[in-house]
C-alpha cells in the first residue's frame, strides 16, 4: 500500500481550515447564532468532530479525543434551538396555503420560536465554545511540529499508522451502512450519521471510489436530513399540542395528517438514495 506523502500536514491544514470557518461564522453577527448561520456552525463543528475522530489516536491513542469531545458537546448545545428553527420553518412553509389550518401552524411555530430562545444559556454557550477554542489551539500545536519538515525522524511509520487508522475507521464506518441496508423509519437518523461520518472522512481522505461516493453520500445525507427533520416537527408538535387547551390542541393535532404524508413521502426518497449509495459503496470498500 503506497502512503499518501505528507498526510500529516494535511490533516493539520484540514483542522485549521475547520477552526478559521468557525471562527469566520461566529463573527458574522452579535449573539447566539441562528437561522442559517447557526446550521452552518453546526456543520463546521460536525466536521470538526469526524475529523477529530478519524485521526484521534494520533500521535498517540486518544490524542485527539478532546477536541471531538468539545466539539461534539458545543453542536449539541445548539441542537435544540436548531431543532425548534428548523420546526417554526416547515410549520410556516407547510401551510402557507392551506387557510384552514394556517392560523394553528402559525401559533405553534411561534410558540417553536420562544421555546428556541431558552435552548441552551449564553454562559453554557460561551463556556463550550471556550472549550473548542482551547482544545484546536492543543491540537494545532502537536500537529504543527510534527508535520514540521524536519519533524520525520521515525521513517515514515508515523504517516502509516495515521493511513492505517484512516483506512480502518472509514472502512468500519462503510461496513455498517452496508449491514443495515435500506433504512426503515426507525433507523434513517442512524445511517444519516453513518453516511455524513463517512461523507466528512472522504473528503479528507480520498480514498479510492471516493470520486463516485461523495455525491452519492451528499444526496442521501440531504434527503435523510429532510426525513430527520419531518419526524422531529412531527414530534414537536404533539408534544406541544399536549400542553395546549383543548380546542387549540385539536387544531393543533389537525396538523399532522398531511405532516405525515410529508414523512412518508421523504422516507420513499432516502430508500431510493440509499439504494443507489449501498451499490457504490459495496464496490468502494473492497478496495480499501
Amino acid at each position: 500500500m503506497e502512503v499518501p506523502r505528507r498526510r500529516l500536514a494535511a490533516l493539520t491544514a484540514a483542522l485549521t481550515k475547520r477552526r478559521s470557518t468557525l471562527e469566520a461564522l461566529l463573527a458574522g453577527g452579535a449573539g447566539a447564532p441562528s437561522g442559517e448561520r447557526l446550521h452552518a456552525v453546526r456543520v463546521a463543528l460536525r466536521r470538526t468532530v469526524s475529523l477529530a475522530r478519524l485521526t484521534q489516536d494520533v500521535p498517540a491513542k486518544g490524542s485527539g479525543a478532546q477536541l471531538k469531545t468539545a466539539a461534539r458537546d458545543l453542536r449539541r448545545a445548539l441542537g435544540a434551538r436548531r431543532t425548534h428553527d428548523v420546526a417554526a420553518a416547515l410549520l410556516r412553509a407547510r401551510f402557507r396555503r392551506d387557510p384552514r389550518r394556517r392560523p394553528a401552524a402559525a401559533r405553534l411555530a411561534a410558540r417553536l420560536d420562544r421555546d428556541a430562545g431558552a435552548a441552551a444559556s449564553p454562559e453554557r454557550v460561551d463556556a463550550l465554545l471556550a472549550g473548542v477554542r482551547r482544545e484546536f489551539a492543543a491540537r494545532d500545536s502537536v500537529l504543527a511540529s510534527l508535520a514540521a519538515p524536519l519533524a520525520d525522524l521515525d521513517g515514515g511509520r508515523l504517516e502509516r499508522r495515521l493511513e492505517k487508522a484512516i483506512r480502518l475507521r472509514l472502512g468500519r464506518r462503510a461496513r455498517r451502512l452496508l449491514e443495515r441496508g435500506v433504512p426503515e423509519e426507525g433507523n434513517v437518523h442512524e445511517a444519516r450519521i453513518d453516511a455524513r461520518d463517512l461523507r466528512y472522512g472522504l473528503e479528507f481522505a480520498r480514498l479510492p471510489g471516493s470520486t463516485r461516493l461523495l455525491p452519492l453520500l451528499e444526496r442521501f445525507q440531504e434527503a435523510a436530513g429532510r426525513a430527520h427533520d419531518r419526524a422531529e416537527v412531527i414530534a414537536l408538535v404533539r408534544k406541544t399540542a399536549g400542553a395546549l387547551q383543548a380546542s387549540r390542541r385539536r387544531e393543533a393535532l389537525r396538523l399532522l395528517p398531511p405532516l405525515l404524508r410529508d414523512a412518508e413521502r421523504e422516507l420513499s426518497r432516502v430508500q431510493a438514495a440509499s439504494r443507489t449509495l449501498l451499490a457504490a459503496l459495496k464496490t468502494a470498500v473492497g478496495r480499501w
